[in-house]
């Protein structure tokens, strides 16, 4: 069966469901089915995949490019240049998609090293606090909780099941003593889309920093952190983007470097404006100008090609608004399924 075949249900849809409306049905503008030939995983008849949440399938542009890292790996005297050169392009295509400069897009490990770094390098004083959603992902809240013996409070907006966030929602929380917001804009345990925009117009102005998850974010719809104006945003690659695990990524906005701490958390050679050519470590030291103050030389060459083959395929070929469009209409279809059955929506 067609992953968006239209259902033969017409039941009554209710009309708080927004995502439920007819604009969102299966159509031929919309549907990429012919794409799942890529993911082998997906074409067998015993197989349902419905837990992209946890690990995305990975398709056979990324193996490519994994088998022909391989193939370098063990075949090429020196194939690290070529490595560094598809990282670099991974990295543009990245901030391309993000619409951000280049050089504010730092490499990480994993989202939790790109929040982690961020939020060490806020200067606060005892008694500051941020607001945070009580389902906010355990790797988010973490770090914040890691500076409550430096004297930060951490504030816990009880959601009492309500899913979507917007300024709203942290208003009640937000003070003058409080320097950031911290959330998902789309939340790992219920995929809700929260307003990250509408959060960032309402509370940016007052000098609140918003720092964004986009881990659940990339690879499914289209994002612009440049117009959302958010403060700060990590994301990991190896869910929407299928990438293996171990590569990350790290944006801060240009306008926000200066109110930052001078010395990030982590200090390698890649954070260093002014590295000597012989590698000699200067005691005069310069980090760059730049979010690039937060990059690190060594990083996962092998994820990075990876990802450029998935952005190749995604951005250029697919197209982040028709995935967008096709998975609403999953959505619909499996929303409009369910209800005769009498499974209600949340």
């Amino acid at each position: 069966m067609s992953p968006v075949a239209v259902s033969q249900c017409t039941p009554p849809v209710p009309k708080k469901l927004s995502f439920m409306d007819s604009t969102f049905a299966p159509s031929p503008e919309n549907d990429i089915s012919k794409y799942r030939n890529l993911a082998p995983v997906v074409t067998r008849e015993d197989v349902h995949y419905l837990n992209s949440s946890f690990q995305q399938v990975m398709n056979l542009r990324v193996r490519a490019a994994i088998d022909e890292y391989l193939d370098q790996a063990v075949g090429t005297p020196h194939p690290k240049p070529v490595w560094q050169s598809v990282a670099q392009q991974a990295k543009s295509s990245l901030a391309s998609y993000l619409n951000v400069p280049d050089d504010s897009l730092v490499f990480t490990r994993d989202t939790t090293e790109g929040l982690n770094l961020f939020q060490r390098s806020i200067p606060f004083q005892p008694g500051a606090n941020v607001v945070l959603l009580d389902t906010e992902h355990p790797n988010h809240a973490y770090g914040w909780l890691g500076l409550v013996e430096q004297g930060l409070e951490v504030r816990r907006i009880d959601t009492k099941g309500e899913s979507y966030a917007d300024a709203n929602t942290f208003a009640p929380l937000v003070d003058d003593k409080t320097i950031a917001i911290g959330l998902s804009s789309i939340m790992f345990h219920n995929g809700q889309l929260n307003n990250v925009q509408d959060i960032c117009a309402r509370f940016r102005p007052r000098g609140v920093h918003v720092l964004v998850d986009l881990t659940q974010h990339v690879g499914v719809c289209p994002i612009d952190l440049t117009k959302w104006n958010v403060s700060a945003a990590a994301l990991g690659c190896h869910k929407g983007l299928g990438c293996p695990s171990g590569l990350g990524a790290l944006y801060i906005n240009p306008g926000v470097l200066s109110s930052l701490k001078k010395t990030p958390p982590i200090v390698g050679a890649g954070a260093i404006g002014n590295l000597p050519s012989t590698l000699l470590a200067d005691p005069n030291v310069q980090y760059h100008a730049s979010p690039q103050r937060y990059s690190h030389l060594n990083l996962s060459l092998i994820g990075a090609v990876a990802l450029n083959a998935s952005l190749t395929l995604l951005r250029e070929e697919i197209g982040l608004e028709k995935i967008e469009r096709y998975l609403r209409a999953l959505g619909r279809e499996l929303a409009l399924g369910l209800a005769p059955l009498g499974v209600k929506i949340v």
